[in-house]
């Protein structure tokens, strides 16, 4: 049910968009007409109505689209996704604490379930910590490009190492509703899907 309210609002936020943003496109083609003057830019200013509705329709398909590729898709209801880079994506279910890395596996061969993290540098920086699984390793840190990964059995060990290589320390890992709220908030919520 969820994903169904969320994907009704989706649709509604694109009608929005796409009417916002043929309304602009009109507005720049008119701009335009003022210093170049063709037939095609004198046709668009007698029926800018029916141009605007054109437009519209082509955005709104474009955004729709757009919605469902990697850099657009942030989840449906109760699934939210963060891009993370490199095809490489970080899952949630219900908006709980823990946040899924699928297709990683640790040192104990368990999928990565992490309930602090940060990207940083190309870099996944999080703990390992999960009322599932129990891991032997507290931290990790996994190159995005290479997917190798580096595990610490402290919190002391963890920061040391970043401390050296310019990366987050463990007070400064970020729930998962946060880095949600990072990464899909601002320009990305008005101006996307």
């Amino acid at each position: 049910m969820e994903v169904l309210f969320h994907f009704i609002f989706q649709l509604f936020k694109i009608s929005i968009q796409a009417s916002i943003y043929a309304y602009l496109l009109i507005l720049i083609i008119v701009f335009i007409g003022k210093f170049k003057n063709n037939q095609k830019i004198q046709k668009l200013k007698k029926n800018k109505k029916k141009y605007w509705f054109v437009f519209g329709f082509i955005i709104s398909q474009c955004l729709l689209l757009f919605s469902f590729t990697y850099w657009g898709n942030h989840g449906l209801g109760d699934g939210p996704i963060i891009p993370i880079g490199h095809w490489k994506k970080i899952e949630n279910t219900n908006w709980e604490d823990v946040g899924y890395l699928n297709n990683i596996r640790s040192s104990d061969n368990h999928d990565i379930h992490t309930t602090r993290f940060l990207v940083q540098n190309g870099k996944l920086c999080g703990n390992l910590e999960d009322w599932f699984y129990k891991y032997k390793n507290k931290y990790f840190i996994l190159d995005l490009s290479s997917s190798e990964m580096l595990e610490f059995k402290s919190e002391n060990d963890y920061n040391k190492y970043a401390m050296k290589n310019n990366l987050p320390k463990s007070e400064n890992l970020l729930s998962f509703s946060k880095n949600y709220r990072n990464y899909w908030g601002g320009f990305r919520f008005w101006l996307l899907p």
